[in-house]
């Protein structure tokens, strides 16, 4: 189960089957995220960097203009 406890979104996998709720598509984010990851040759861990400006946080792959994916501030 994934749950973003400040939007109240929900994604929860049961026999196979995704069901999602709130205003995030949880799952959908996640299979993004792989097929992106994939898409760069399944790099290593050490490719991701974090990058913290006052306004926002997030996570990215390679450079700063590279893939991101914004956390919760």
């Amino acid at each position: 189960m994934l749950w973003d406890v400040g939007t109240g979104s929900l994604a929860e996998v049961t026999s196979g089957t995704v069901r999602q709720r709130g205003p995030l598509r949880l799952w959908d984010a996640v299979e993004d995220a792989v097929l992106t990851w994939r898409a760069a040759r399944s790099p290593d861990q050490t490719a991701f960097g974090l990058t913290v400006t006052p306004g926002r946080q997030c996570v990215r792959l390679g450079e700063p203009d590279g893939p991101n994916w914004n956390l919760p501030t």
